[in-house]
């Protein structure tokens, strides 16, 4: 395995699983599935179904679409914990 991505996966590991957690959390709540979520942020549906896994995360331009898309704010997107 190279090394990008034997480090991506480190990475991925050591994230808090609360942003997939919330993100598949606040899409199911505005009646989305992963497709037609994917479609309105403009990736494909492997770049979403990533962050839903915690393997990736999207940008902060992506992550304001999705909340605009979900009808959430920045904040919803931590854990009510946090």
């Amino acid at each position: 395995m190279s090394r990008a991505k034997e480090h991506k996966r480190t990475v991925a590991k050591q994230q808090s699983p609360t942003f997939k957690m919330r993100l598949r959390e606040l899409r199911n709540a505005a009646g989305l599935s992963q497709a037609r979520t994917a479609k309105a942020v403009g990736v494909h549906i492997q770049t979403y179904m990533r962050w839903e896994r915690g393997e990736t995360e999207p940008t902060f331009t992506e992550l304001c679409t999705l909340a605009g898309i979900l009808g959430a704010t920045l904040n919803d997107f931590r854990s009510t914990d946090e």
